[in-house]
């Protein structure tokens, strides 16, 4: 059978890191390594064009897509153009977003969704499609009935990790190029772990695995990185700096392997900050930056995020990190009743701790986080606005005025990110030297992203929702 796997292009409202970032669709590439026997291609919209014309060309028996919250309305659309070019075309829809909540995805033209590993979960979906079986017999999957959905057997979320091949990033080539984050150019995706070990009340992941986190082998993860050709490897678990035995081993044959990367994880600032010969450890391998969520400049707040962690931690794994050469990139949620002494109390925390790379969010409530149960009804935008659920729109009650809101979170991105002279003061072991093109480029994107939210409060009135709402039109 021929499969094209698409991703979805960035629909026209979501702000944030679209500007600084494109990184390969690693879960595509892992379905496709799941194919064995059929025709595989891969679309990436947010880099290529011509949709249309593809499935002309290559005249696919089946589209699969997947998308996070923001891409919903894109991945239908996707799906709708796929049915009216041949309504006998299959279309499947997976990702963590329909694990999660993949009533999101009910529509007369997606025929099924994947509720856990596609890898393993597609080639028995087109199994039963060729041998013309129900989808139904198929386990993990929702199946659309209108705008409700009904469940075929369930089956664990996946299996042994290490039984999983190498996604296909051949299927990409042309693109590897063009993959980056931030100066990461060009930037190869690894995935280790599924899942996570923390419950954290604004995060779904822990819950879309069913509980359970699972981990590949370090001998897994040293075969894959011994195959990638790209010097910066993104590691992109939720959190990767954890379990220590683990991280030794790995450590450990990557040196007898000989195996060199600029590597970027993720880590909690608890970890980091008791673990400084592990850090110095992975500093000497490549480690080059870490994303921490440190979410909060004040024990409270991490309290009511149930983070599980405190202020001082986070200092002090900013410390550790910047004793071994190694840039934070931080990620940090704003309340709604922020007031102007929440953010300058917030901008000091930045300041005083020289932080320059951050994701600076305004609290989202997300499907399948124990945070929407409680917020859901407070939401300000329909929850069918899937393009403002980017993690930098506003979609809460504010004591602020929105617009006032948006011009604070605004000036926040301004005093820390595109402060030239701020930049060349800190010393980033990631960013070249700001009067550079490879510099500027980054800036340019960062500027990008101020003009959206310059512009934010705008999505908020009626007929901007109602394009953010948009499916192009009728399923089948």
């Amino acid at each position: 059978m021929r499969v094209l796997l698409v991703r979805p292009p960035v629909p026209r409202h979501t702000m944030g890191l679209k500007h600084v970032m494109i990184c390969e669709p690693l879960e595509l590439e892992y379905v496709a390594a799941g194919c064995v026997g059929h025709e595989v291609e891969i679309l990436d919209l947010i880099l290529e064009r011509g949709y249309e014309r593809r499935l002309r060309r290559f005249r696919p028996d089946v589209i699969g897509t997947s998308a996070y919250i923001t891409g919903v309305n894109e991945a239908i659309r996707l799906c709708r153009i796929a049915k009216r070019w041949d309504p006998a075309c299959l279309t499947v829809v997976g990702g963590v977003h329909a694990a999660g909540a993949p009533e999101s995805f009910a529509d007369p033209a997606v025929d099924c969704i994947v509720l856990g590993d596609g890898t393993t979960t597609m080639p028995e979906v087109l199994g039963a499609h060729a041998a013309g079986r129900p989808l139904a017999t198929v386990p993990g999957l929702a199946l659309p009935r209108g705008e409700a959905i009904v469940f075929s057997p369930p089956r664990p979320y996946m299996p042994d990790p290490d039984s999983l091949p190498f996604p296909r990033r051949d299927l990409v080539a042309h693109l590897q190029h063009r993959y980056y984050y931030l100066f990461h150019r060009p930037v190869a995706l690894v995935k280790t772990t599924w899942g996570c070990w923390y419950r954290c009340n604004f995060c779904y992941t822990w819950r879309v695995t069913g509980g359970p986190a699972y981990s590949r082998s370090p001998e897994s993860i040293a075969a894959e990185l011994a195959t990638i050709a790209a010097e910066d490897v993104y590691i992109v678990d939720d959190i990767f700096l954890i379990q220590p035995a683990r991280l030794r081993r790995i450590a450990e044959l990557l040196r007898e392997r000989g195996i060199r990367k600029k590597y970027l994880v993720y880590g909690r600032s608890d970890f980091i900050a008791e673990h400084e010969d592990l850090i110095a450890e992975w500093a000497a391998l490549g480690l080059t930056a870490v994303f921490i969520g440190l979410e909060a400049a004040t024990d409270s707040e991490l309290l009511s995020m149930e983070k599980r962690n405190t202020v001082r931690a986070n200092r002090e794994a900013i410390a550790v990190l910047r004793r071994h050469g190694i840039d934070v990139y931080g990620s940090l949620i704003t309340q709604p009743d922020y007031l102007p002494g929440d953010w300058e109390r917030l901008w000091t925390f930045i300041d005083e701790n020289g932080l320059y790379y951050l994701n600076i969010s305004p609290l989202t409530p997300l499907p399948g986080s124990p945070a929407w149960g409680a917020l859901e009804e407070k939401l300000t935008v329909s929850p069918r606005a899937h393009g403002l659920f980017d993690l930098t729109h506003v979609l809460l009650p504010t004591r602020m005025p929105l617009r006032a809101y948006y011009r604070s979170l605004l000036r926040l991105y301004s005093r820390t990110c595109l402060d030239l002279a701020r930049a060349d003061r800190l010393t980033l072991r990631t960013r070249p030297p700001v009067w550079t093109r490879r510099y500027l480029r980054v800036w340019l994107g960062a500027l990008k992203i101020g003009a959206q939210l310059a512009g934010a409060h705008r999505h908020h009135g009626p007929r901007e929702l109602a394009r953010a709402m948009d499916r192009g039109g009728h399923g089948s």
